[in-house]
């Protein structure tokens, strides 16, 4: 909504190259003011006063949407909105243009707010209206569109358990008062279109989030009373007879350095953290299952925010580092239930105000949620909007790793310093996405598959230090891009080499045309490279059913050399006035 080239020609280039195909919109703490209908934020951004009118629309965010024929995600307003209007936007977006004045065209009727928002032919009927001659403002929806968009997902309101959130709710930030509203959207909302998925928002722990005690859940197992977020929400939900398609779940790694001084953001804590997905997926498939029953076993867990801190981003954000770490928390992510991961955002704007530590690396003394540039005015900014940052580069790296239908294939390191996942591809070749998250030593690995026979040569996939500090200097193109190489293989147990901070996809051709699962496992040793971990002083996937192919490896590590993430959850209002739509990564699935 605040990124007026969301829907601009290059960028749905930038991310149709990298192989993103799936959006979130409008997205963020913004949802839960935005109001779709007139492209209006109920404050204004800086000062909290007044009302806003973003720079791009819900058709801008369509043409977006169609250009990369992506799957989106789109998060309605709880907090300021209603249940109708939202079942305005499913109508405007997914229901048959010729429905209007026709017996199965549903009404949606006056709100709370005493808007009439008439039926859902309506809406469909204005998507495929020619603009008006003069504007009467609704011109930016008439956008001659016959056919639905079919968007499939849909979530009430983003962290509704956050006081950061707008909630102009009698209780405010309350689960009991979420879950009774939230039936109310979903009624709504399915109304327009029952093929539609619904999410709700919560958090792990039956004890997060306690912002009343009015409602008191009991763990039907435990038999513990619990009055945190998602037991109340649950346990209500439940009680009305509601089961939420899926949970919308946030996750940021760390506080920035001005909220937690002495645990400030740091690169090898960054490094280390994704390992804990699978705790998270646990934690809420045994609530679903405690609070809900059976009820719960078909419900999803889609991950829709992510990145390493959830406000005041720093330098860490923009560097090398929080490349590693996407890749290794989708890498971990899908060795879970959850079916999404989305990073926070697009495009957010560049802040040098916070932590820029030279303890931290990279050269980019700014921080930046984004992927992609936004042109800034701080030095050493970007003048464009289109720089790619390191995310950028990992997400287009990753397409040549994983997509939809491919299986997971379990694969495991002993060495706290690499990273190793694979995945047996549709067309039968076996990727391993390699991490080295060692500032300074390349790891030189052993490789061993079992039940797989490789061809003589790997396609390998590579960006690291290399390319970023080209960037440093300027540098475009080739230089700055994802490299490619062979690699010779000399059977089922080959040598790899993994440089310092780079991550890699190996791509293997299956020599032997057998269909049979396959694994793998790797050891490894570390030599001292010249680089260095010292920062620069420069200023500035829908489901499918596969199946999961197991593998037992090993890895061992010794060292030799030297060398030493507001998001979507708590913005400040200057990163509000910036942000961007989130890019998932992709939506990868396993049975």
């Amino acid at each position: 909504m605040w990124d007026g080239q969301t829907s601009s020609a290059q960028t749905i280039s930038l991310l149709n190259t990298a192989g993103i195909r799936a959006i979130r919109l409008p997205g963020g703490s913004a949802s839960d003011e935005y109001h779709w209908r007139t492209n209006t934020q109920l404050t204004t951004p800086w000062t909290g006063t007044g009302s806003w009118t973003w720079s791009a629309g819900f058709n801008s965010f369509s043409k977006l949407v169609a250009g990369l024929n992506a799957q989106a995600v789109v998060t309605v307003n709880y907090g300021s909105g209603t249940p109708e209007e939202a079942a305005a936007w499913v109508a405007y977006a997914n229901a048959s243009s010729s429905l209007i004045g026709t017996a199965p065209d549903v009404t949606i009727g006056t709100d709370a707010k005493s808007y009439d928002w008439k039926t859902a032919g309506y809406w469909s009927n204005l998507r495929n209206s020619a603009p008006l001659a003069t504007d009467d403002g609704g011109n930016f929806l008439r956008v001659s569109q016959a056919a639905p968009q079919g968007l499939k997902y849909w979530e009430v309101g983003n962290e509704c358990y956050g006081t950061w959130e707008t909630d102009q709710q009698s209780v405010q930030w309350d689960p009991f008062t979420y879950a009774n509203r939230a039936k109310a959207y979903i009624t709504k909302m399915k109304a327009v279109d029952p093929t539609i998925k619904i999410g709700v928002v919560v958090v792990t722990g039956e004890d997060s989030s306690q912002n009343n005690t009015a409602h008191p859940a009991t763990n039907p197992r435990t038999h513990v009373v619990h009055n945190g977020w998602t037991p109340v929400l649950l346990t209500t939900l439940k009680n009305l007879g509601v089961t939420p398609d899926f949970l919308i779940y946030h996750r940021y790694e760390q506080a920035p350095a001005s909220d937690q001084p002495a645990n400030p953001e740091g690169d090898a804590k960054l490094l280390q953290s994704a390992t804990t997905w699978p705790q998270d997926a646990a934690n809420l498939r045994q609530q679903l299952t405690d609070y809900l029953g059976t009820a719960g076993a078909g419900v999803e867990l889609l991950v829709t925010e992510n990145n390493s801190v959830y406000s005041k981003p720093g330098k860490q954000t923009t560097s090398l580092v929080n490349g590693l770490f996407l890749a290794d928390s989708i890498g971990h992510v899908l060795q879970t239930e959850f079916n999404s991961l989305l990073w926070w955002d697009l495009r957010n704007g560049q802040d040098n105000t916070n932590n820029n530590s030279a303890l931290l690396y990279g050269w980019r003394n700014y921080g930046d949620y984004g992927i992609l540039s936004s042109q800034s005015t701080i030095a050493g900014g970007s003048t464009t909007y289109y720089d790619p940052y390191p995310t950028y580069y990992v997400m287009k790296l990753l397409s040549n790793f994983a997509r939809g239908n491919d299986t997971v294939v379990h694969a495991a390191s002993s060495s706290t310093l690499l990273s190793i996942f694979a995945v047996k591809r549709t067309d039968g070749t076996l990727r391993l996405l390699v991490i080295n998250k060692d500032p300074s030593n390349t790891l030189y690995s052993s490789v061993a598959l079992t039940g797989f026979t490789p061809g003589a040569s790997a396609n390998t996939y590579t960006y690291g230090k290399p390319q970023d500090t080209a960037a440093s200097t300027g540098a475009s193109g080739a230089m700055t891009d994802i490299a490619t190489a062979n690699l010779g293989v000399t059977g089922a147990t080959f040598a790899a080499n993994f440089a310092p901070y780079s991550v890699t996809v190996l791509s293997l051709a299956d020599a032997s045309g057998s269909s049979s699962s396959s694994s793998s496992s790797s050891s490894s040793s570390s030599s001292s490279s010249s680089s260095s971990s010292s920062s620069s002083s420069s200023s500035s996937s829908s489901s499918s059913s596969s199946s999961s192919s197991s593998s037992s490896s090993s890895s061992s590590s010794s060292s030799s050399g030297g060398g030493s993430g507001g998001g979507g959850g708590a913005p400040s209002p200057w990163c509000l006035a910036m942000l961007s739509i989130s890019a998932l990564a992709r939506f990868v699935r396993r049975r």
